[in-house]
């Protein structure tokens, strides 16, 4: 059966962490295995003293052996306790979060300690480098996914990668919250994406079929004849991927007509006498509305 804690360390359950402290650095040079190497009994005694400094040496870990006993102690308390979640930050570009990126992010956490091999003892004294915690600050260096589709705003959890518990407990989380920067040329509204694509005034009155630039790559728009400015058209499937399931939004291309300007004597000609053959009258019942009239 497994004695009490504060029995182990011959100690009144009111304590003060100095009391603990000083108690366990006695027990520890009298049962330490450098002293007791053959001595089998002592050795269990120190395995037995240090379980029980870890615990009672910790506020949270000693608050909850302190409530349950040995139903949430020792092994039991160590193996159930939780390594805090780490929140850090990434920046991308617009391709990046349209295909999908990994990046290799210095996070800084808790680290078991090397020296003292998480145990928080050292030569049997409390481990001066992580101040008998079994951890210590560290920045490691994290490979993380970020999937295809996010935005800015969205957390990606990457478990097990967070803060160290101490004494060999589990890795909390990384949060990895995501920034994607602007693009020059398409916007965005969740998965959809828009952009403005000029055509000649040629390819608006006679239409054509036109390259066009996605996120992902390019794909062929259709211009029927007569496009005006302002136009919309929607490629389905041609958007960002959808984080919540699958498939892909839409890429809708706003149409901008180019006129030529700069016309020569001859050129002006020609269009005078295009504007013969298709004459338009784009204005006509504009004047109902002079002076505000409806």
């Amino acid at each position: 059966m497994r004695r009490d804690y504060y029995a182990v360390l011959g100690l009144a359950a009111t304590a003060g962490s100095r009391e603990i402290r000083q108690a366990y650095q006695r027990l520890a040079r009298q049962y330490s295995p450098d002293v007791n190497f053959w001595d089998e009994e002592a050795r269990a005694l120190f395995t037995e003293i240090a379980e029980a400094y870890r615990v009672l040496s910790d506020p949270a870990a000693r608050a909850m052996y302190d409530r349950f006993g040995h139903r949430m102690g020792g092994d039991a308390l160590e193996a159930g306790r939780r390594g805090e979640d780490v929140h850090v930050a990434v920046e991308l570009s617009f391709a990046e979060a349209a295909r999908g990126a990994t990046f290799e992010l210095e996070v800084p956490r808790f680290s078991p300690c090397g020296a003292c091999g998480a145990t928080g003892v050292s030569a049997g004294d409390p481990c001066p480098v992580c101040l008998g915690r079994g951890v210590r600050r560290a920045v490691d260096v994290v490979s993380v996914t970020i999937p295809a589709g996010v935005d800015s705003g969205t957390q990606v959890r990457v478990r097990g990668e967070g803060d160290a518990a101490p004494f060999g407990g589990p890795r909390g989380d990384l949060i990895v919250s995501t920034r994607v920067r602007e693009h020059a040329f398409f916007r965005r509204q969740g998965e959809g994406v828009y952009c403005e694509v000029p055509i000649s005034v040629w390819e608006a009155l006679r239409g054509a079929r036109i390259h066009v630039p996605t996120p992902t790559g390019e794909a062929v728009l259709v211009v029927p004849p007569g496009t005006t400015a302002g136009q919309e058209f929607r490629l389905r499937g041609h958007g960002l991927p959808k984080l919540a399931g699958e498939g892909r939004g839409d890429l809708y291309v706003t149409i901008r007509v180019e006129v030529p300007g700069g016309l020569d004597a001859r050129t002006d000609e020609l269009v005078r006498e295009l504007e013969r053959l298709i004459p338009l009258s784009p204005r006509v019942g504009l004047a109902q509305y002079a002076g505000g009239r409806q």
